[in-house]
C-alpha cells in the first residue's frame, strides 16, 4: 500500500476511534446525568415527606451506591444542604409550638391572662421573637456560606459554576425564605393585635372579643382579617412548593 494511503487509513482510523469514544463518554455521562437526577428526585421527596411531620427530626442517608466521581461528591453536598435546612426550619415549628404560639389567639386563655395583666402573652410574645430572630440568622447565615461550600467542592470546574449559578438562583427565588418573610409580617400584625386588646376594654362573650368601643372593633377585626390572609399566601405558597 503507498505510503500516502497508509497515512489516509490511520487518520481515517484515528478519526473513527475519537468519535467512537466521544460517543461512548457522551453516552456514559448522559446515563450518569439521568442516575444523579434520579437519585436527587427520591431523596429530595424523602426528605420532602419527612419534612412534614416536623415533630420528629429527618433523617438521610446521604450516600448512594449509584452515583460516584463528582455526581456522588454534587448529589452529597445537595442533599446535606437540603436536609439540614428542612430540619432548621422543622426546629424553628417545634421551638414556636413549645412557645404555645398556636394559642396565641385562644380566647379562653387570653380572657385568663388579661386578669393578670397579660404577663403571660407578653413572655410568649418576647420568646416568640427570640425564636424568629434566632432563625433569621441561621437562614442568613446558611446563604451566606453556602456559595462559598460550593465554589470549594472537588470536583470539575464547569459542574462546580453550574452548581453555584443554581445555587444562587434559588436563594433568590426561595419559597421558603418567601413564606418565613410572610410570617415575620403575621407577627408584627399580632404584635398590633395585643396592643388593641391591651389598650381597650373586651370580655369574652360566647366565645366572642366583645369590646366596649366600636372603634376598637374596626382596629382588631382589621388586623385580624390581615393576619388570614396573610395564612392564606402562606397556604399558597406551600402548596406551590409541593
Amino acid at each position: 500500500m503507498p505510503r500516502v494511503f497508509m497515512i489516509l487509513a490511520a487518520v481515517t482510523l484515528a478519526i473513527f476511534i475519537g468519535l467512537f469514544y466521544q460517543n461512548s463518554a457522551q453516552k456514559k455521562h448522559q446515563a450518569d446525568l439521568l442516575e444523579y437526577e434520579t437519585v436527587l428526585e427520591e431523596k429530595t421527596e424523602s426528605i420532602a415527606q419527612q419534612a412534614q411531620d416536623w415533630s420528629k427530626p429527618i433523617e438521610l442517608e446521604l450516600e448512594d451506591d449509584r452515583l460516584d466521581g463528582d455526581y456522588a461528591i454534587m448529589a452529597e453536598f445537595m442533599l446535606g444542604q437540603l436536609r439540614d435546612s428542612a430540619e432548621e426550619r422543622n426546629q424553628y415549628l417545634r421551638d414556636l409550638k413549645a412557645a404555645n404560639w398556636q394559642n396565641f389567639l385562644d380566647i379562653d386563655r387570653l380572657a385568663k391572662d388579661q386578669a393578670q395583666d397579660y404577663k403571660e402573652t407578653e413572655a410568649m410574645l418576647k420568646q416568640v421573637h427570640q425564636i424568629v430572630n434566632s432563625y433569621q440568622q441561621q437562614i442568613q447565615q446558611r446563604d451566606a456560606e453556602l456559595i462559598n461550600k460550593a465554589q470549594q467542592l472537588d470536583i470539575k470546574n464547569r459542574y462546580r459554576q453550574q452548581l453555584t449559578a443554581n445555587l444562587q438562583a434559588d436563594q433568590q427565588q426561595s419559597n421558603a425564605h418567601a413564606i418565613f418573610e410572610i410570617e415575620k409580617q403575621s407577627l408584627a400584625k399580632a404584635d398590633a393585635l395585643f396592643a388593641v386588646l391591651k389598650k381597650h376594654k373586651w370580655q369574652k362573650k360566647n366565645k366572642t372579643f366583645m369590646f366596649y368601643e366600636d372603634k376598637a372593633v374596626k382596629e382588631f377585626n382589621a388586623l385580624y382579617k390581615e393576619i388570614l390572609n396573610l395564612n392564606k399566601q402562606m397556604q399558597q405558597i406551600a402548596t406551590a412548593n409541593q
